[in-house]
């Protein structure tokens, strides 16, 4: 069903997709804890270590899409859809709930002038 070796199981789309989001969002959780290290004490070296660290993440993110197709290029495309949709649907999530646009309520339409 899966073929010859272990390797081929990562051409199997959910496997492929499974694997991607997984990666994705845990490049997100990587992410916070870079941040983590900004205080107001020293900036300069949180924002040296938060940078270093997005390079290092862009830099994975590279090698393991270069890895994954070279292994097992049939489920690179799932991969990498699902590897891009892990980060940024997590990464979007992570945005509107530090922006607080979850609290705001919208605006009642009977209400009259200024939804009052």
């Amino acid at each position: 069903m899966f073929g010859d070796s272990p390797l081929s199981l990562l051409t199997q789309p959910y496997i492929a997709a499974v694997l991607g989001v997984s990666l994705g969002v845990g490049l997100l959780f990587v992410s916070r804890a870079s941040f983590r290290g900004m205080t107001a004490e020293d900036p300069t070296r949180g924002l040296l270590v938060a940078g270093i660290s997005m390079i290092l993440r862009l830099f994975f993110s590279v090698f393991v899409l270069w890895v994954y197709r070279a292994v097992a290029s049939d489920g690179f495309l799932y991969f990498a859809l699902a590897f891009m949709a892990g980060f940024l649907v997590t990464y979007t999530v992570e945005l509107v709930r530090f922006a607080g646009l979850h609290r705001y309520a919208r605006p009642n339409p009977g209400a009259g002038i200024g939804g009052r």
